[in-house]
């Protein structure tokens, strides 16, 4: 009869277990992810400067067939770089949400500790912060973000200049 008790209990614990593990995972899978995006951004970017360099040797005795063929190689070049950096921001921005998830999981943890001071539950909770703020600052380096402006005060100051 006992037996039948602990079983729920160590099929609970294992699932956690296994739970905390998918997310180191999918991190560590996900920053794999980002490590080769770099590499095929990279690379595609070096097709950019080939084909930019064989646009730029175009001579007055090229043929319009050599035009032609470095104008296509371009935007091939072009192309393969936009998927690239496509690839490589979904990547990031997968690896920023494990993290995410890590770092909730880890403060879940520490919360349940209720004789833990608050230094305690810092010191144990930097490990977890410094992959996720790592994450942030490399989702941050590629996405531009644009403030959004308020008019408000503008419209306000028109209308006063109106009277």
């Amino acid at each position: 009869m006992s037996s039948l008790r602990v079983l729920p209990a160590a099929l609970a614990l294992s699932l956690a277990l296994v739970a905390c593990q998918s997310a180191d995972k999918k991190a560590g899978n996900d920053e794999v992810k980002v490590v080769k995006g770099v590499e095929v951004v990279c690379a595609a970017q070096a097709d950019v400067d080939a084909a930019v360099d064989q646009v730029n040797g175009l001579t007055p005795d090229s043929t319009v067939a050599d035009a032609q063929k470095a104008g296509d190689k371009l935007k091939d070049a072009l192309s393969a770089l936009n998927k690239a950096e496509g690839q490589l921001e979904k990547a990031e921005v997968k690896e920023y949400r494990d993290q995410v998830e890590i770092f909730r999981k880890a403060v879940d943890e520490v919360s349940k500790k209720k004789d833990l001071t608050l230094a305690a539950a810092a010191e144990q909770l930097q490990g977890k912060a410094a992959p996720l703020i790592a994450a942030r600052e490399q989702l941050a380096s590629t996405t531009v973000c644009i403030d959004a402006v308020d008019d408000s005060s503008d419209a306000k100051t028109d209308e006063k200049s109106e009277s």
